[in-house]
C-alpha cells in the first residue's frame, strides 16, 4: 500500500512542480515561435537552455513557497497530535486526566481554507475525546459508588439522588420487584409516587422492559396515573428506564423534568442503569441472605438471635422518644405430650399454625420471634401494660380456639403468657424485662395454664 506521510507528500510535490517547470520551459520555444520569434532563435540551444532553466527555477520557487506556507502548519498539527497521544496514553495508565484538558492542546488557525477546516476538526475531536472521557469517568464513579453499598434502602436513595443530579431531572422514584411485589424504596419530588405502581404505562412496561418516554403536555390515558403522581410539579417529560441484570427485570427508574431530556442524557442514562442493575442485584441478594439468616426456618418468624437484637434496638429507640414498650412471652401448654402422642411432624405443624395465628393479631410495627422450642416472644413498641395485656388475651383465645388437622386427628393447644412493660415496671434494658415477663409466665403455668399474667403479684387476669 502506498504511504502518504508528510515527507512523501512534499517529495512528490517537489518533483511535480519541478517537472512542471521543465515541461513549461520545453514548450515555451514553440509558443515563442507562434508569438513571432524567429525559429532559428527559438530552437537554438541557448534559448532552449534558458527556458528550461527558467522553468526549473519557477518550479523550485513554487515548491519552496508552498513548503514554507504549509509545512510549518502541518508540523505544528503533527506535534500537537503526538502530545495528545502521549498525554492520553499516560492518563489511561495512571487514571489522572487532569492534564488532558482540551484547552491545552487546541490549535488556533485564522485561515478559512481546507487547512483551517482540518484544524477545526482536530479541535472538535479533542472536545469529543474529553467529553467521552468525562462521561466514562462519571459512569465509573456512579457504578463504584453504588457497588460499594449493600443496604437496599440506602443504595436506592443514593442511586436516585445521583441519577436526578446527572440528568438534571426535577424528581423521580425507584421501583423494585421484591418477593413478588412491586414497591417504591425511595422517591424524590413526587407527590403521590404510589400512584405510579397502578399506571397502565408501567403495566405495559412490565411486559416490554424497554425505555419509555412520555410527553405529559399531551398525556393520554396510559400516563394518567403518572400525571397524578407528579401533579404538583411543572413536569413536561417522564422517563421510565428498566433496571435489568442478566436480562432479568429488577425494577424501574422514573425520572421527571419540567424541560426535555437532552439527547446526551438519553444516551448516557442506560449505561448508568447497567451499573445500577448490578448494584441492586447484589443488594437484593444481600437482603435475601440477611432475611434468611434472621428467620427461623420452620415458622418463618425472626429467630432468637435476630429477635433479641431487634429488642435492643427498640429499647434504645423508645428511650429517646420516652414511649413505652411491652413484651409478651408465650409458651404452649403440654406441648411435649402432643409431640410424644402424635410425633414431631404434628408438633411442627402446630408450631407453624401458632406462629401464623400470632402474626395475624399484631400490628405492622410489632415484632414476633421464636424464642426456642415452643416459646415465642412478642415485642410491642409504644404499647403500655394494659394494651399489651389485651393483645396477649386475644392471642391466648385465638390459640385455644384454633385446631390443626393431622393424620385424621383434630389437634388443639393452649398457651400461657407472661407480660412486662418497660415504663409500667420501670425497666429500660432487655435482660430484666425478659426476666420479669418470664417470671409472670411461670406464674401463669403454676396457676393452671391457659392464662395471661401481667402484674408482679401473679394475679390471674384471664382464664
Amino acid at each position: 500500500m502506498k504511504r502518504y506521510g508528510s515527507k512523501h507528500v512534499f517529495r512528490t510535490l517537489a518533483w511535480r512542480m519541478i517537472s512542471m517547470g521543465i515541461l513549461m520551459g520545453a514548450i515555451f520555444p514553440i509558443v515563442a515561435i507562434q508569438m513571432g520569434v524567429s525559429p532559428e532563435l527559438a530552437i537554438s540551444p541557448a534559448f532552449i537552455g534558458t527556458t528550461l532553466t527558467a522553468g526549473l527555477i519557477v518550479g523550485g520557487l513554487n515548491f519552496a513557497l508552498a513548503s514554507r506556507t504549509i509545512r510549518p502548519r502541518l508540523r505544528r498539527l503533527n506535534r500537537r497530535m503526538r502530545e495528545v497521544r502521549a498525554t492520553v496514553g499516560q492518563a489511561t495508565g495512571s487514571g489522572d486526566w487532569l492534564e488532558s484538558d482540551p484547552a491545552i492542546f487546541q490549535l488556533q488557525e485564522q485561515a478559512k481554507d481546507e487547512f483551517g477546516e482540518v484544524v477545526s476538526s482536530f479541535n472538535a475531536l479533542l472536545l469529543a475525546l474529553h467529553s467521552a472521557q468525562r462521561a466514562e469517568k462519571r459512569i465509573q464513579s456512579f457504578s463504584h459508588t453504588l457497588t460499594s453499598q449493600l443496604d437496599l434502602d440506602e443504595l436506592s436513595d443514593q442511586a436516585l439522588a445521583l441519577l436526578i443530579k446527572h440528568s438534571a431531572a426535577d424528581g423521580g422514584a425507584i421501583i423494585l420487584e421484591k418477593q413478588g411485589d412491586w414497591l417504591i424504596p425511595t422517591s424524590k419530588g413526587l407527590v403521590k409516587p404510589e400512584f405510579i405502581l397502578n399506571s397502565p404505562a408501567l403495566q405495559v412496561g412490565y411486559e416490554q422492559a424497554s425505555i419509555r418516554r412520555f410527553d405529559l403536555s399531551a398525556a393520554g390515558e396510559d400516563e394518567g396515573s403518572i400525571g397524578v403522581a407528579l401533579s404538583r410539579l411543572a413536569t413536561r417529560e417522564v422517563l421510565l428506564l428498566p433496571i435489568t441484570h442478566h436480562k432479568v427485570l429488577l425494577g424501574w427508574v422514573v425520572l421527571a423534568t419540567a424541560e426535555s431530556f437532552g439527547e446526551r442524557t438519553l444516551r448516557l442514562l442506560p449505561m448508568k442503569i447497567q451499573g445500577l442493575g448490578l448494584a441492586l442485584n447484589n443488594a437484593l441478594l444481600h437482603d435475601d441472605l440477611q432475611r434468611v439468616a434472621a428467620l427461623d426456618p420452620l415458622t418463618g418468624l425472626y429467630n432468637r438471635r435476630f429477635g433479641m437484637a431487634r429488642l435492643d434496638d427498640e429499647l434504645t429507640r423508645i428511650q429517646r422518644s420516652q414511649a413505652p414498650l411491652s413484651l409478651l412471652i408465650i409458651d404452649l401448654d403440654d406441648f411435649k405430650r402432643l409431640n410424644d402422642s402424635y410425633g414431631h411432624l404434628a408438633g411442627d405443624k402446630m408450631l407453624v399454625h401458632v406462629a401464623g395465628t400470632i402474626r395475624e393479631l399484631l400490628r405492622a410495627g410489632d415484632v414476633v420471634m421464636r424464642y426456642g422450642g415452643e416459646e415465642f416472644i412478642v415485642i410491642l413498641p409504644g404499647s403500655g401494660l394494659e394494651e399489651a395485656r389485651k393483645v396477649a388475651e386475644r392471642i391466648r383465645v385465638a390459640i385455644s380456639q384454633s385446631q390443626v388437622q393431622v393424620v385424621g386427628h383434630s389437634l388443639s393447644v393452649t398457651a400461657s403468657l407472661g407480660v412486662a412493660c418497660s415504663s409500667d415496671d420501670g425497666i429500660s434494658t432487655a435482660e430484666p424485662l425478659l426476666r420479669l415477663a418470664d417470671s409472670r409466665l411461670y406464674a401463669a403455668k403454676s396457676g393452671g395454664r391457659d392464662r395471661v399474667i401481667a402484674d408482679g403479684a401473679g394475679k390471674v387476669l384471664s382464664s
